[in-house]
């Protein structure tokens, strides 16, 4: 098993070809009535051409489509079709991506913003009793980047685990599976960028901690 569409294919050789659609009796024997077909009985509906040289794989093609009245269909050039037509849709899913990315990241300063006013006179006491204001904007910036990184593990384990079951449910039915275990190198970017996502996100509220007025929070209870 190679995992590829190979592992799908059904060589015979082409006498079986002619006998299935010739429809036979059961008392009639293949070899009697192959031996009966005419040549032009006898086609070839399709042929494997192995190219000469690069310039073949361009001109050749071309040239059956044009002055034959066969079809030549180059795997190559099919599959940049193909890609092609698919790219839009890529496209799309990554603009969708990067909008799920931006609402991330407003959600998350929303959160932090909101968590940073409900501890606004915590965050007076801290100052008071001696903390820092770097002390506190470290405190805001490490909580933006701690919520961001446990976002990421959440959602790239349901990843991963939606990517499992989708592959099990291929395999059932006879479909190439793929394997939700899978690690791939592009994770880790994706993970360094939400985590400076969450970072950014916790920038204004980390300059709002900083520029507070202490006396008047503490007066304020």
């Amino acid at each position: 098993m190679t995992g590829t569409v190979i592992d799908r294919f059904v060589v015979t050789d082409v006498e079986s070809v002619w006998a299935v659609h010739m429809q036979l009796r059961p008392d009639e024997k293949v070899a009697e009535a192959l031996s009966a077909l005419t040549e032009d009985e006898k086609e070839i509906t399709a042929l494997l051409v192995q190219y000469g040289s690069p310039l073949a794989a361009v001109s050749l093609p071309r040239a059956i489509n044009k002055q034959t009245y066969m079809q030549a269909a180059s795997p190559a050039a099919e599959s940049a079709r193909l890609f092609g037509l698919f790219s839009v849709g890529l496209d799309v899913v990554r603009g969708f991506a990067l909008v799920l990315m931006l609402a991330a990241g407003l959600s998350t300063f929303i959160a932090l913003y909101n968590a940073l006013e409900e501890r606004r006179y915590d965050l007076a006491v801290m100052r008071m009793l001696g903390a820092s204001l770097g002390t506190l904007v470290r405190l805001v910036l490490m909580e933006g980047g701690m919520l961001a990184a446990v976002g990421t593990l959440l959602g790239l384990l349901a990843g991963h685990l939606a990517t499992e079951t989708i592959g099990i449910w291929l395999a059932m039915h006879r479909q190439p599976s793929i394997s939700g275990f899978r690690l791939v190198p592009e994770e880790a970017m994706i993970a360094g960028a939400a985590v400076l996502v969450g970072l950014i996100a916790a920038v204004v509220p980390a300059w709002r901690a900083y520029r507070r007025d202490v006396a008047a929070t503490l007066s304020k209870g």
